[in-house]
């Protein structure tokens, strides 16, 4: 599995992603086609600004599963560093999200930006949600938070990936 930066060419994902009822039935429902441009945008730019934005490709001649990134966000006590990611219905129920959990986590264990990450998955996630327990996220509360004007009902997950809430080798 490869985590690849998410780029210009990554359009036509986002769209199969963000459109799709199924994919965003725990976001408050498919976004609008129009806009995907900005969505899309937003992303190329957050990479450009260091933010983790990445495409998982399960193999190499394989088109791309879904997006997982890491990027700043505000809730309560601004600000802290939100994990989020989405894997295509015909890649779901392979571990692709569970491998590319463990990359990016990995990775984020030896960036010392991140300290503490946060998840949250819709109440009724249960995929999103037994993968935080799995991924080592201790499960905070209950809560409701705003995406995209839409009040939604999650739980909180946060993880500590710093040095010293790393596990041991």
């Amino acid at each position: 599995m490869e985590l690849v930066p998410y780029s210009d060419e990554h359009l036509a994902l986002t769209k199969a992603l963000e459109c799709d009822p199924e994919m965003m039935r725990e976001l408050g429902g498919p976004v609008d086609p129009a806009d995907i441009p900005s969505i899309h945008r937003r992303r190329v730019e957050s990479v450009a600004n260091g933010e983790w934005w990445f495409v998982i490709v399960p193999e190499p001649s394989s088109p791309p599963a879904g997006t997982i990134g890491i990027w700043e966000s505000s809730f309560r006590e601004p600000p802290i560093h939100e994990i989020g990611w989405m894997v295509l219905p015909r890649f779901q129920g392979r571990g692709i999200a569970s491998e590319a959990l463990s990359i990016i986590l990995s990775r984020a264990r030896s960036d010392a930006r991140f300290s503490r990450l946060h998840a949250f998955p819709g109440v009724t996630n249960v995929p999103s949600n037994a993968l935080c327990r799995r991924a080592g996220f201790v499960h905070i509360e209950e809560c409701d938070v705003r995406f995209r004007d839409r009040l939604l009902r999650v739980n909180h997950w946060e993880l500590d990936v710093s040095e010293q809430g790393a596990p041991a080798d």
